[in-house]
């Protein structure tokens, strides 16, 4: 065994089986971009803002330096239960600590600013940015009142007692908020978000000002066609100038607790074409020591403020798998579990041992250190394919069972990619795998040389692109392979699917409006295919099923509440579907049955462990006895099981899984 090459194959002769992502032809590849990705370290819970009179939460946020202090400031409010969103209405306070250091210790002052509804019909307080000029302090906020939006300002000369601007909010808009205010070329720039004049969607607005009180009247720097007047996925704008690129943060994007980055050499004109990576935070902050870069996240579904390294790269960052860990069944029939080791990144599998008794192996090495947890193929004789992606994506690698259950060497399969690969198996029993190029520039096809062979066939680099996330895929009734994407920015679920078993394949269609992350797809026991996708923010789960095995589709109907994304689908052993959502947060772990095979659903359950946080939406799996096993990682690394009692009957407690702790990061 030998741990996965970090080689690239875009290069010589290999090209010809290399993923044909980048465009380039023979030996010579894209260029880099000009400007640097960014991606994010693991986060840190650095701060609860909880007062004895019970629990809070910290959302929209700032974070000053004064002297040897750093000061924060932020919105506030009592914590709604697990999986439930607070009242924003009801935010009306900003809270204020201060600390030697971004990650503490955290000392809790008396909250900074009350709502005054005396001053100008304040109705909330959101979203403060401070900024230090002249020796004073200025703190931007957003204030809804009768008149409208309106952006207000306070200042203080030490960070504790604040004073509202006499003449009242600088300006008002139409869902003006969340500001953020840095200096540019020798003017102040305030960036934040409001609603389009022409049709009314959420952009970033900007406005300039000599004197941090008088504004100009705005114009706009980004926009796309993913929101609309009343989901916004350009909140708490941030601007960070670095090499004269300017990068723009905004969310929430990928889900709540998401936020995607944008680059270019112009401060007043940002575009999804300019995409840098993103950062898996909700209102997301950016803080310099001078020599470190750092980012700070709070949110609704959280316990206060995050931190975490602001990482800046040389290539795309990937996108981490969407469940976490991964299982499948194997050639002996027996399970086997993936995960990635949180100290080195190294592939780790667990196999079950007797699926009688469900014991199971320890931990063992499988090969990396790898980007992303794998995803599985599954050949018609039980075998089992891994897809490992290398670390940073340079690569995809590929690792096959034998009959007898041993594996043969990892081998390279693939040249740079965004994600570890979708993979289902087709009409004739052929795998077929779809990998998304770095930063979703395109997704490309590749296929198995028969059913179940060691020899793939060469790439096909335009299957499609660019893409918003990576491609998800299964197979219809009939054998016929149907592929689902997110576009790029979120805006619309695309499908392409085969027209005829192995045979061609239809032009990409519009399948559903914007979605806030990748979707997933399943096939229950009736041949009907069923896609799940996450609304704009997370703010909701639906659902899409086909009229008939093969066939049409049926409206999208709701599914789940607030959800981190797109929940994961497993068919149970009477081919009845079951879907698990994690709330943003992790906090809230939901459950829905099919009431019938290709029937409706339960009404639900809540599936979770009370007072426990999971990082990632689980993975489900059924083993050779036709119990289902659904396996969840925590926040801090550990990973917990649950398993039905016999086959479609109750479920056990949830149970340790091992002793080791594993990656989080998703």
């Amino acid at each position: 065994m030998h741990p996965i090459s970090r080689r690239r194959l875009l290069q010589g002769s290999a090209a010809a089986g290399a993923l044909a992502l980048l465009g380039a032809g023979g030996a010579t590849a894209a260029p880099p971009p000009p400007h640097r990705w960014i991606g994010a370290g693991p986060f840190t819970h650095v701060y609860d803002p909880s007062t004895p009179g019970g629990p809070r939460y910290l959302n929209d946020h700032t974070l000053i330096k004064a002297a040897d202090r750093w000061h924060l400031f932020g919105i506030t409010g009592p914590a709604a239960p697990p999986g439930q969103a607070p009242d924003s209405a009801a935010e009306i306070s900003f809270a204020h600590a201060s600390a030697p250091d971004p990650y503490g210790p955290w000392t809790t002052h008396a909250d900074a600013l009350t709502r005054d509804p005396a001053y100008f019909g304040e109705e909330h307080l959101w979203a403060p940015h401070v900024v230090e000029a002249g020796g004073t302090y200025w703190m931007f906020y957003a204030a809804g009142g009768r008149d409208g939006a309106a952006i207000n300002l306070a200042t203080s000369t030490d960070l504790f007692t604040w004073t509202r601007l006499p003449t009242g909010p600088l300006f008002r808009g139409r869902a003006a908020r969340d500001p953020m205010v840095v200096r540019i070329d020798g003017q102040w720039v305030m960036y934040y978000t409001e609603l389009s004049g022409q049709d009314g969607r959420h952009v970033v607005a900007f406005r300039r000002s000599d004197d941090l009180v008088h504004w100009s009247e705005p114009g706009t720097v980004f926009t796309d066609a993913t929101t609309t007047t009343t989901v916004s996925v350009t909140e708490s704008p941030f601007v960070v100038e670095r090499d004269g690129w300017y990068h723009l943060f905004i969310g929430p994007r990928e889900g709540y607790d998401g936020t995607d980055v944008f680059a270019s050499r112009n401060p007043f004109s940002f575009g999804l074409d300019g995409y840098a990576g993103h950062v898996p935070g909700h209102a997301v902050e950016v803080v310099t020591d001078g020599e470190q870069w750092h980012v700070s996240a709070a949110g609704w579904f959280q316990q206060g403020l995050y931190m975490a390294p602001l990482r800046w790269l040389d290539a795309p960052p990937p996108w981490q798998s969407a469940e976490n860990p991964v299982a499948g069944l194997g050639a002996d029939g027996r399970l086997n579990v993936f995960a990635l080791d949180a100290s080195d990144h190294a592939l780790l599998r667990c196999v079950q041992l007797d699926p009688q008794s469900g014991t199971w192996s320890s931990w063992q090495p499988f090969g990396g250190p790898a980007g992303a947890v794998p995803t599985l193929g599954r050949d018609t004789d039980g075998r089992l394919e891994v897809f490992s992606l290398a670390p940073g994506g340079a690569g995809l690698d590929h690792r096959a069972q034998r009959p007898d259950g041993s594996w043969y060497d990892w081998e390279e399969f693939g040249g740079a990619a965004g994600a570890a690969p979708a993979v289902a198996r087709g009409a004739d029993g052929a795998l077929e795998v779809f990998a998304l190029g770095p930063a979703g520039s395109a997704v490309a096809r590749r296929r198995q040389a028969s059913p179940g062979s060691l020899t793939w066939q060469a790439w096909d680099g335009g299957f499609g692109g660019p893409a918003g996330a990576p491609p998800v895929v299964a197979a219809n009734a009939d054998g016929r392979l149907e592929v689902f994407a997110l576009s790029p920015g979120g805006s619309g679920i695309y499908h392409r699917w085969q027209e005829t078993p192995d045979g061609p394949w239809a032009q990409w269609s519009r399948f559903g409006t914007a979605a806030g992350g990748a979707p997933r797809v399943a096939r229950d026991g009736s041949g009907r295919l069923i896609v799940v996708a996450t609304a704009p923010s997370g703010q909701a789960t639906f659902c899409r099923r086909q009229s008939v095995p093969s066939g049409g589709w049926d409206d999208w109907r709701p599914l789940f509440g607030w959800t981190a994304a797109a929940p994961a689908l497993a068919p149970d052993a009477d081919g009845r579907l079951e879907a698990f959502a994690l709330s943003p947060g992790g906090a809230l772990l939901g459950h829905r049955r099919q009431l019938a095979t290709g029937g409706g659903w339960d009404p639900g359950d809540d599936f979770g462990e009370p007072g426990v946080r999971l990082a990632a939406t689980p993975t489900a799996a059924v083993d050779a006895t036709g119990r289902t096993h659904v396996f969840a990682v925590t926040a801090d690394g550990r990973v917990r099981t649950r398993v039905r009692d016999r086959p479609g009957g109750g479920w056990r407690p949830w149970a340790a899984f091992g002793d080791r702790v594993v990656e989080t990061q998703t």
